[in-house]
């Protein structure tokens, strides 16, 4: 039950975000923002499982980390915030991977996923070269590729175990992965488009996170 409790929370929370990303009003994001990934380490923490997965509540702590500092303007504190990602993916790879590694995924499924994903994070590092400081190409390259990676081995788990929880999870890795794909269109990419908002890319990482967590760790009552 108090899972349940920190779930709603996180749902007021998350439609307050949103609110304020659609209105650009930038006090009540930054007043609702921090408290999305913690409500979720509460959710996980507070699961009614016999032990809490600590290796998921690390990572979306090492996201809310990253939160925070994004919170802050420059490229060095965007940097941070993307240290504190990379290292929240990396965590949700190993988790990913202790349900299924890459060999248990048929290669005809798995290598074009990988190279699909590869092909938009190509996609998206060729839109933000001309804007981009160069000292920040590696990195940004490297971070969509860790998080590629953590797409791959959520559809691996979403093949050994088909079911409800993992299609769930897979999900919320594609819009977790979507996010920071309009992220970095809007901050390096100075053409106009549609989905280039911030609520585009609140809404694809609330319900990402959310996704992972209740693919992860099952709403108990």
């Amino acid at each position: 039950m108090p899972s349940l409790i920190f779930l709603i929370l996180y749902l007021f929370a998350a439609a307050f975000n949103l609110y304020a990303a659609a209105k650009h009003n930038d006090k009540i994001s930054r007043a609702t923002k921090p408290a999305l990934l913690l409500l979720l380490c509460l959710y996980c923490l507070f699961s009614g499982l016999p032990s809490p997965d600590l290796l998921l509540i690390a990572a979306f702590f090492a996201c809310w980390l990253g939160d925070v500092l994004l919170m802050f303007n420059g490229e060095l504190w965007f940097f941070a915030g993307g240290v504190s990602f990379f290292a929240g993916h990396v965590l949700l790879i190993l988790l990913f991977a202790r349900f299924a590694g890459l060999g248990a995924a048929p290669a005809s499924i798995i290598v074009p996923a990988a190279a699909a994903y590869l092909c938009v994070s190509a996609a998206v590092m060729a839109l933000s070269f001309k804007k981009a400081p160069r000292i920040m190409l590696v990195p940004l390259c490297l971070y969509l590729i860790c998080n590629s990676v953590m797409n791959v081995f959520a559809l691996t788990r979403l093949i050994c175990a088909p079911g409800l929880w993992s299609a769930l999870s897979y999900a919320g890795a594609v819009l977790f992965f979507l996010s920071d794909c309009v992220l970095f269109l809007i901050r390096y990419d100075d053409r106009p488009r549609f989905y280039k908002t911030d609520f585009c890319v609140m809404l694809t990482y609330i319900c990402g996170v959310l996704l992972i967590a209740v693919g992860l760790v099952p709403i108990t009552m």
